[in-house]
């Protein structure tokens, strides 16, 4: 027997002193331990599928539905073709789950929920592996169960929640394995590992910590490990071909690394209380966490060396490696780290039932603790569940039902974005397109492409969503906002529809005059909004179309004042037309350009007629532009009523 084994026997030793100290407090623990396990999974399930279809599917989930939907050998080339850099299981799984029960969100959701759901007793079984007492078992399934980032993941048609299950059975398998030598464990971790490689590239991470920690402290099984790892090696050959062609370019879509303080920040509130959680609940639950995760920790390490660094080594590894992968690309997020988080669950369960079982002097941390991190979560949960400020998706499909209601022949719909779920939603309705169609922007195309649109249809929806990875997007709302008129605007959380009647179509529905300002601009067409008679307190909204008569040599301000029969003002909307955007000074020759004023009209004004007047001044000396002899053109004259 060489040192290692002795130091392995002496561990083993004192392990089972600890345990036998656990097995006698187990035997005074009562009865209920199962039921009241079942009750918390039960709570765990019931959490995870309240409200699955609410939000809508976020983008990365319609795109992994966008890709799942063609058929196997089209999937494996996309992949291929587009350097994916996600591991084909996932899409492949996602299909044929889509072939057996459909494609609703419910559907598209649930395929990751049921193995999401598994880490809870995989956490359990974590800790009666460590030799942890049932309070310790009982806190880590309680803790699994609730917790916020675990649901949401849960309730997400992506991989992640997933890797999180594939990377705590796998540990578990291999633990099984080492301990036992079996071979029907060893082959079970092969199955997992294999599985799990091939659905995320990132349990190669986990790979490279066990290979360190068998040769530190399983160096008597490094036979069987090398045997077994290497029938995973062997069997995802194919899949490690692939990572490295996709891989090698991707430059990653999350963020750069931040300070080491403010990554390790950021992971530790995400893997306490979600993207759901802030304030002070979350930052006191945070702390608590991190508080009794350290106590864990520490307690693993002092019963069982190996076992305080198995778990310590698989919460630290994949987020050190993701920390440092970002310093060259964009990688820096926590999902890209997940397959850390049941292990930081399970050092927070440790450190919490070694607070409760010491003295008496001891029961006011432990309580402390479960209130903070308890108020931080139900904090998180209730923002998740019912605060559509943290939602995880905007409403888009409110949006492409108001667009089915609304939308019909001779319309078409611009999106500025490539956004798969909008793709999802919006299925056999109305032509649509994109612009800009690709990246690089090309802004002479784009240009082209949107007169084109404008001369072929009578209404163009459009659905502006500006980000910096794809430029133009501003470009083309700029040009629809100019040379069309803008009929409404419905927002649907971050999400704005907008609707545009083209120049052609608009021209011929607004009521055409012609005024000449001094300085070389007309007023071609305008009209209001409501017609007849308007409340008080309402919006009245005028239309204009204006062109310039001559050159055009100094840009002015618009206003649209509401005077009362004394001629006293009562509201108005000051703007110049283009909004600084597209002065006067470079309109084109018979170029129509729109503009849109609002007035809204104060509560509480007296019924009667009012006058609406408009005008051209220069916003620096407010000397006004004269227009057919006056100073302003009075359009129209409006019936406010109570």
């Amino acid at each position: 027997m060489n040192a290692c084994d002795i130091w392995l026997e002496l561990q083993r030793g004192r392990s089972r002193l600890v345990r036998s100290g656990v097995a006698a407090e187990e035997k005074s623990s009562g009865l209920g331990f199962l039921p009241a396990i079942l009750v918390v999974m039960g709570l765990g399930f019931a959490l995870r599928m309240f409200r699955l279809s609410a939000p809508s599917l976020r983008g990365d989930e319609a795109f992994s539905w966008m890709i799942a939907r063609q058929d196997p050998v089209a999937i494996l080339r996309f992949i291929w073709e587009a350097r994916e850099p996600h591991s084909p299981l996932h899409f492949l799984w996602m299909k044929v789950w889509m072939e057996l029960a459909g494609d609703s969100e419910f559907v598209l959701r649930f395929h990751a929920l049921f193995l999401t759901f598994l880490i809870i007793p995989l956490v359990g079984r974590w800790l009666q592996v460590l030799g942890q007492p049932r309070r310790t078992v009982w806190l880590g399934i309680v803790l699994a169960s609730l917790h916020p980032y675990l649901i949401w993941q849960s309730q997400d048609a992506r991989q992640y929640g997933t890797l999180a299950f594939f990377g705590i059975s796998e540990s578990l398998a291999l633990m099984h394995a080492l301990r036992t030598d079996q071979l029907r464990n060893w082959a079970l971790f092969v199955l997992i590992g294999a599985l799990g490689a091939y659905y995320h590239y990132n349990l190669a991470i986990l790979f490279a910590l066990q290979a360190a920690l068998v040769g530190i402290l399983w160096r008597h099984r490094l036979r069987s490990w090398g045997i077994a790892q290497g029938a995973i090696l062997l069997l995802n050959l194919p899949g490690m071909v692939l990572a490295a062609y996709a891989l090698a370019p991707y430059t990653g879509t999350a963020q750069r690394a931040p300070t080491l303080l403010e990554g390790l920040s950021q992971v530790l509130r995400v893997f306490t209380v979600g993207t759901t959680g802030d304030g002070w609940p979350a930052i006191a639950a945070t702390a608590f966490w991190a508080l009794t995760a350290l106590i864990g920790g520490l307690w693993l390490l002092r019963i069982s060396r190996a076992d305080g660094m198995w778990a310590i080594g698989h919460l630290v590894a994949p987020v050190l490696v993701a920390f440092l992968a970002a310093q060259s690309r964009a990688v820096f997020a926590p999902h890209y780290m997940i397959t850390a988080l049941p292990f930081w669950i399970l050092l927070a369960s440790v450190g919490l039932g070694r607070l409760m079982a010491g003295g008496w002097w001891h029961r006011g941390l432990p309580f402390l603790c479960l209130l903070g991190i308890g108020i931080g979560v139900a904090q998180s949960l209730w923002h998740h569940y019912a605060d559509p400020r943290y939602a995880k998706s905007p409403p888009i499909r409110e949006l492409a039902a108001l667009l089915a209601r609304e939308a019909g022949p001779g319309d078409y719909v611009l999106i500025t974005f490539p956004d798969p779920a909008f793709t999802y939603y919006h299925r056999d309705g109305v032509p649509w397109g994109m612009l800009p169609a690709s990246q690089p922007f090309q802004r002479e195309e784009t240009l082209a492409a949107l007169n084109r649109l404008a001369g072929q249809y009578n209404r163009i929806w459009l659905i502006p969503i500006h980000l910096p990875m794809w430029p133009g997007s501003e470009e083309v709302e700029r040009w629809l906002t100019l040379h069309a008129e803008l009929l409404k605007e419905q927002t649907f959380g971050p999400l704005r529809l907008l609707a545009f009647r083209p120049a052609r179509r608009a021209l011929t529905e607004m009521r055409w005059i012609e005024a000449r300002w001094a300085d070389g601009v007309e007023l071609v067409a305008f009209r209001i909004e409501p017609e007849g008679i308007i409340p008080s307190g309402g919006v009245l909204r005028l239309s204009t179309a204006w062109r310039r008569w001559q050159e055009v040599s100094e840009e002015h301000s618009v206003f649209v004042h509401l005077l009362d029969p004394q001629g006293r003002l009562i509201a108005q909307d000051d703007h110049p037309v283009g909004r600084g955007h597209y002065p006067s000074t470079a309109w084109a020759g018979e170029e129509i350009i729109f503009e849109r004023f609002e007035v809204r009209l104060p509560a509480g004004i007296p019924p009667g007629r009012y006058r609406l007047a408009i005008g051209r001044y220069n916003w620096e000396t407010l000397i006004r532009v004269p227009v057919d002899g006056s100073d302003r053109l009075e359009l129209e004259i409006i019936e406010v009523q109570p």
